[in-house]
């Protein structure tokens, strides 16, 4: 179609050109003729306009509400539900001070614990009968939450959201029921290496910094946080200036800006919390720290600085980290470690990337006896891939892969939700998925070695091992044998 309006157009303006012969003097049948070109151009920029539609990964629109506030939404009317993901920055738990360790995971256990008029049991109640999916979620950056609700609801789902952000109750039976399974929750990880290795590896790669505080809160903060604290959490974190928003599903784009400031219209316009934290590399960096306990596996977990997600390099570090050891079974480390000789049952690496510092963490367990071989061998694999370029295979089954399973993820109108919002709390363009697969497919063998050579470095790698390991060099190895931050 597009084709033939281009061919029509084209023997058009060649009329147009061989019968005016003055311009001021046009014909009456130019005069249709040009009204006739008018029509079919403003068909042609339509056609094309709905092929470019067509052609977005996801057809994400930037709105802003009557009071200030900017969205990204995505409609979707095939199904009446609407789901919508929010984040304030600079609003979690890297905010907890030492002594109020928890506080912001115990604000996200209650604020939908009662707020305004409603009990907690009215508030809960409510959300089961009208089937509204409401909670709060707490990071070490942002402080967040979700609402998904069916389209002849939204109005009370969206009320209810305004009251627990505005006005939770924080009664005090409530708190003190969070509490306590915040606190049966950290005695009973106690006993749960993995937790345990967690615990540790915070403390030291995040040392001297406010990530390595315990977001979960220990057992005497948990204790001693009041209602003050949480309201004072609310008033001070939550704000206009540090929120992002994110909506899909069925509704249009004023439905979706009354929703919002009915929401979160009456929020303080800027956050007051009068602290910041600085960006910072992992610290203990080359150094093995050991947690002696008596089990038959090791847990064994390592840690390398990375790079921000605005770095240049981000695309190839990915497609190497895909070939490395996040790829499963087509990883690497799997191969050399687990196919070939059988001393784990899964070994990966992944990127983390927080507001303040980036690292590549490459996790497994294995037999006590096999904790010194492992580590060697994944060590080799490192060394491995800084000095010899992947495979043409490698680099295509990489990128085949990151490129193939992003549309698996986006099933429900929530994970395109939490999509959306990821975007925005990454800085990225909205149309960012129209240009991701591109930017991986650029990626090549050199730029694969070069990213590897830069950051694939064992000697800067911090060990945080959970076990009795065998086959360690005793002499580079720091002994722990207390836990910080629990109790």
């Amino acid at each position: 179609m597009m084709k033939n309006n281009k061919a029509s157009l084209r023997t058009l303006f060649y009329k147009v050109k061989q019968s005016r012969k003055d311009i001021h003097g046009l014909p009456r049948s130019l005069c249709s003729l040009a009204m006739t070109l008018t029509v079919l151009f403003s068909l042609l920029m339509s056609f094309s306009a709905q092929a470019r539609e067509r052609d977005k990964f996801l057809d994400i629109q930037e709105h802003q509400t009557q009071s200030g506030l900017s969205f990204w939404l995505v409609e979707d009317h095939s199904i009446p539900v609407i789901a919508l993901d929010f984040a304030f920055d600079n609003a979690g738990a890297q905010y907890d001070t030492a002594d109020k360790q928890g506080l912001a995971k115990l604000a996200s256990n209650t604020m939908d614990e009662g707020a305004g008029d409603l009990t907690s049991s009215d508030f809960q109640g409510e959300l089961r009968e009208k089937s509204i999916s409401l909670g709060f979620a707490s990071g070490r950056d942002t402080f967040g939450g979700s609402l998904k609700t069916r389209t002849s609801t939204k109005d009370r789902a969206a009320e209810l959201l305004h009251l627990a952000l505005t006005v939770p109750r924080f009664e005090e039976a409530d708190v003190k029921r969070m509490k306590d399974a915040n606190i049966a929750r950290i005695r009973s990880s106690l006993s749960d290496p993995g937790w345990i290795a967690a615990r540790l590896a915070n403390d030291v790669i995040f040392e001297g910094q406010p990530y390595a505080l315990n977001s979960g809160g220990t057992i005497s903060t948990l204790e001693a946080l009041t209602k003050d604290d949480l309201q004072t959490f609310v008033s001070q974190r939550l704000a206009k200036d540090v929120l992002n928003i994110a909506i899909v599903g069925d509704v249009s784009a004023e439905e979706a800006k009354i929703m919002i400031d009915q929401i979160f219209g009456s929020l303080p316009k800027q956050q007051s919390l009068g602290m910041s934290t600085q960006d910072f590399d992992l610290t203990n960096q080359g150094t093995t720290y050991l947690y002696e306990t008596d089990i038959p596996q090791s847990i064994v977990n390592a840690y390398l600085p990375a790079l921000p997600r605005t770095d240049p390099d981000y695309y190839a570090f990915q497609v190497m980290n895909q070939i490395l050891g996040a790829g499963g079974f087509g990883s690497r480390l799997t191969e050399e470690v687990r196919e070939k000789r059988g001393l784990t049952y899964g070994i990966y690496t992944y990127l983390t990337q927080m507001e303040h510092v980036d690292f590549l963490t490459l996790a497994s367990s294995t037999a006590n006896k096999n904790a010194g071989e492992m580590i060697k061998l994944a060590e080799a694999e490192l060394v491995k891939m800084t000095t010899e370029p992947v495979t043409d295979k490698e680099l295509h089954d990489a990128v085949s892969y990151i490129n193939g399973s992003l549309p698996l993820t986006l099933s429900s109108t929530s994970n395109i939700s939490s999509l959306l919002l990821g975007m925005q709390l990454d800085g990225l363009p909205i149309d960012y998925l129209d240009m991701r697969a591109a930017a991986y497919n650029q990626v090549t063998k050199e730029d694969i070695l070069r990213t590897a050579q830069k950051y694939l470095k064992p000697e800067k790698m911090v060990y945080v091992i959970v076990g009795k390991p065998e086959g360690l060099e005793e002499e580079h190895v720091t002994r722990l044998s207390e836990l910080p931050n629990v109790q």
